[in-house]
């Protein structure tokens, strides 16, 4: 491993790892330290790189591939698609309830008061909301039955 490129990239390990320890007692000699931390992490990336090369033929094929087909990546993408075209069809107050609770996780007696409602107010615009998207998207409401 004579690379310039992992040698950089040991060279950042260290300074992050540094930065991210910052509670070191006296050193005598840093230069040695620094040294030693590099060769440390050299050592464990090689291990780490070699643990990765020596994986027989028949483990690689018993690593589940997780990757959805063409079809299932097409029909999420389609899914997506009317997600996103019946979210943006949505009235503008209902859509920023529906945004305030979903994309920035805001709880809701928070979107009560940003939107000057009753919280039993912001209850009854989001289960609309997901009733209609439900529909728009073709989801039943329990999917397990």
């Amino acid at each position: 491993m004579r690379s310039p490129d992992v040698a950089a990239e040991i060279i950042h390990d260290v300074y992050v790892k540094l930065r991210s320890e910052p509670a070191i007692s006296e050193i005598h000699s840093p230069r040695a330290y620094l040294y030693r931390m590099a060769v440390n992490f050299a050592k464990n990336r090689n291990r780490s790189d070699w643990r990765a090369v020596n994986m027989g033929d028949e483990e690689l094929l018993e690593i589940p591939d997780d990757a959805p087909d063409q079809q299932t990546a097409a029909l999420a993408l389609d899914e997506m698609n009317r997600a996103m075209d019946a979210l943006h069809a949505l009235p503008t107050r209902q859509r920023a309830i529906f945004l305030a609770k979903w994309r920035d996780e805001k709880l809701q007696s928070e979107i009560a008061a940003e939107f000057g409602l009753h919280k039993r107010s912001v209850q009854k615009e989001l289960t609309r909301v997901e009733l209609y998207l439900r529909k728009v998207l073709r989801r039943p409401k329990h999917p397990d039955r």
